[in-house]
């Protein structure tokens, strides 16, 4: 008697078990439920069925093997399209992850070339703005991380070494900043972008000008010992021999200095690069200085005429005073 319990135990545990085996049906079944749901546009609900057909396609084997394949196939599409909406929105923070994931699955099933390449193209440019925007917002590690990415993806993209050298200069790394800028600029000619050199140029300026600022307000002027504020310009046209304040600094000293002849040379390669009318007009009062201290009066006159703004104007003025045969 006992045995024959036991038989029938197991004969009820046989059927159970082949009953509750994964069928070719159980695995079409979860698919179309995948797609019903990427349909209606519920791209998570679709990832999980489509997961899901894998894992039983996997148990029932050869037989179900086009449909894991299928399953394969829609899992990139659907990061795709869920990248897509965000990117319609200008979400892109939120785009980006599904992009990643497209060129992720894309790779390991080795489908979907066209959303790959899709995605990959959108991933740098997208990267640069997140990067702009953590920048912007003090995340400066986040940043870079952005920059890298970006480079990583495409290592022409100028824009992405400009945002490295921003982050850089922010953390006062004036090394890296310059390898960052230089790389950049370097894109940015290849490609004809004069504006995002000049761009860069005014950020390497301001950051080499502030420096002089602070080494003329440390001279004693008792002393007059102009050693730093020279190093300081010297250091800020090395970085940019375009700099105008720095040889207008440079041109101001040497007049203090009594050397003229200098005050004249880094007066007028100021003006070549100077737009500021206000800029213009302290370097003019300076040439006229030099020219007026090396015994040239006409071109002393000359420059000192040229002077239009507050405060050099009135200065000029009463120099002219001063300089025969100069008159207003």
């Amino acid at each position: 008697m006992k045995y024959r319990v036991v038989a029938l135990f197991l004969g009820l545990f046989a059927v159970g078990f082949l009953s509750a085996q994964t069928t070719l049906t159980d695995v079409i079944n979860e698919f179309n439920a995948g797609v019903e749901f990427l349909n209606n546009q519920e791209y998570d609900g679709a990832l999980g069925h489509f997961n899901q057909t894998i894992a039983l396609a996997d148990q029932v084997g050869e037989e179900a093997a086009e449909m894991k394949t299928k399953a394969e196939d829609q899992i990139p599409a659907t990061y795709y399209r869920q990248a897509t909406v965000f990117m319609k929105r200008k979400q892109y923070d939120n785009a980006i992850p599904f992009l990643e994931k497209t060129v992720e699955f894309a790779s390991l099933y080795n489908n979907n070339e066209e959303f790959k390449d899709k995605s990959l193209k959108y991933l740098p440019s997208l990267y640069v703005l997140e990067g702009n925007k953590a920048l912007k917002n003090g995340g400066k590690e986040n940043a870079l991380v952005y920059f890298d990415k970006a480079l990583q993806l495409n290592p022409d993209l100028y824009h992405a070494h400009q945002g490295k050298g921003l982050v850089y200069k922010d953390q006062e790394d004036t090394e890296n900043m310059l390898a960052a800028f230089a790389q950049a600029k370097e894109g940015a000619r290849a490609k004809g972008d004069n504006e995002t050199i000049a761009e860069i140029n005014g950020v390497i300026d301001a950051y080499f000008n502030k420096f002089i600022l602070e080494e003329m307000e440390l001279v004693d002027p008792e002393d007059n010992d102009y050693t730093y504020v020279i190093e300081a310009c010297d250091k800020a046209l090395a970085a940019n021999n375009q700099n105008p304040r720095a040889y207008y600094h440079l041109a101001l000293i040497k007049n203090k200095m009594i050397e003229y002849d200098a005050a004249i040379e880094n007066a007028l390669k100021a003006l070549e690069f100077e737009t500021d009318p206000v800029w213009i007009s302290a370097l003019y009062y300076e040439l006229g200085h030099a020219y007026q201290n090396t015994v040239e009066y006409d071109k002393a006159c000359e420059s000192l005429k040229k002077v239009s703004e507050e405060p050099f104007k009135s200065r000029a003025e009463k120099k002219m005073g001063s300089i025969p045969g100069c008159i207003m």
